[in-house]
């Protein structure tokens, strides 16, 4: 990759750019690239430093072969207070949030096991793609703690009684059931899992920005709004688009092939 804008791989966050694409890796492979308050926090400000420089998709995936990501770090919040534990999970949700709303496709390239905050973090991006070795879950309850915060998307992503299943029994699901589900959207084979998600995203990469940010728009009003709001609130960032002069051009490209 070039253009690193964090070369070191002491980092626990490491975040570089190729071209369009950016990517945010998780690097503590010996902790499975469990997340600390402040990893929590870095991979938050990395996506806005990506978006602030211009890239068109962000990419997300672990370091090592073992995880994605085993979640929170237990060992920090082994001593938590409720109060430094709700501080956590606010810096949690806030970094799921900048995932959410980033203007740019976001995509999970999920090399290993993605549990509790991984899973989270994974599903809370655009797309997902998964080794077939990968493996998902939300154990958070063996733990006593609860699945929280943006954890409410499971039900929309796999339903109601499957998320259930997830997180009252904490049992890990494998890649290729997590595909049945709907909670991945490819499967790749291990060793070229990074090559498919750069296929992927260089093909998003292409597409109009104003558009797919838009487009964005449009995505996050149905995770958060009401059916009657989403269908309102779209129309209007629908129509917005006509003020970038994207469809147009796209459409005078498409009827000059037509010829």
């Amino acid at each position: 990759m070039t253009e690193s804008v964090s070369e070191s791989s002491a980092e626990a966050v490491v975040v570089s750019r190729e071209g369009g694409l950016g990517f945010v890796t998780l690097n503590r492979p010996i902790a499975r690239n469990a997340l600390r308050v402040r990893d929590k926090r870095a991979i938050g400000e990395a996506i806005d430093d990506l978006v602030a420089g211009g890239v068109r998709v962000i990419i997300v995936t672990g370091s090592g072969d073992r995880a994605f990501c085993a979640g929170t770090d237990i060992k920090e919040m082994a001593t938590f207070s409720a109060t430094e534990g709700l501080a956590m999970l606010q810096t949690e949700a806030e970094m799921f949030d900048k995932v959410m709303r980033a203007p740019v496709p976001v995509v999970a390239a999920v090399n290993g096991a993605a549990l509790g905050a991984g899973c989270v973090l994974a599903y809370c991006c655009d797309l997902v793609i998964a080794g077939k070795s990968a493996t998902f879950g939300q154990p958070e309850v063996r733990n006593g703690v609860p699945a929280p915060v943006q954890a409410a998307l499971l039900p929309r992503i796999v339903g109601l009684n499957r998320a259930r299943w997830m997180i009252y029994t904490g049992e890990v699901m494998s890649a290729q059931n997590a595909y049945l589900a709907g909670l991945v959207g490819l499967l790749a084979d291990d060793v070229t899992l990074l090559l498919e998600t750069r296929r992927l995203a260089d093909k998003l990469a292409i597409m109009p920005i104003q558009g797919m940010s838009l487009q964005k728009r449009i995505v996050d009003s149905w995770v958060r709004d009401s059916f009657d709001a989403s269908v309102s609130s779209s129309a209007y960032i629908a129509a917005f688009a006509f003020e970038t002069g994207e469809p147009q051009e796209a459409i005078r490209k498409f009827l000059a092939r037509s010829r």
